[in-house]
């Protein structure tokens, strides 16, 4: 799967109806945010074998061990190329201490909380902890 040429625009209408929608797990979760925001980039779904197979944190766990490689971070291997987190593009997929996002250049973008509010959130390079990365290809 390689990002469409207007990728940009594309992730940018994916986020903008995203903003300040709740955290749900397996409807808008770390996973599930993610693979929209590559299937919006990129016209494929990454993930669609997860949609609708959990509803909870301990069926996430269930989920990666039966349907994918264990772990989120082993499965997210398993479809993409990993690369350094220093090296991560906008639009590249990272995770920050267990969390999953979107990079966005100097931050990433996921689902979470800042004090009472609930959406998205930026969390700044500077702060990531213990950070993965995986590319999602340009086109050719």
């Amino acid at each position: 799967m390689n990002r469409l040429p207007d990728w940009e625009a594309r992730l940018a209408a994916y986020l903008e109806p995203l903003r300040t929608l709740p955290f749900a797990w397996g409807r808008h979760d770390c996973c599930t945010f993610t693979a929209g925001a590559v299937k919006a980039m990129t016209g494929v779904d990454p993930m669609p074998e997860f949609r609708g197979r959990y509803t909870t944190a301990r069926g996430s766990v269930r989920a990666l061990r039966r349907i994918g490689a264990g772990t989120l971070a082993s499965t997210l291997s398993g479809k993409f190329e990993t690369v350094d987190p220093s090296l991560a593009h906008r639009g590249d997929i990272i995770m920050s201490d267990g969390l999953l996002g979107i990079c966005l250049g100097p931050f990433l973008v996921a689902v979470g909380s800042e004090g009472d509010r609930e959406g998205l959130i930026r969390i700044d390079r500077a702060r990531w902890c213990e950070p993965r990365a995986w590319h999602v290809r340009f086109g050719v």
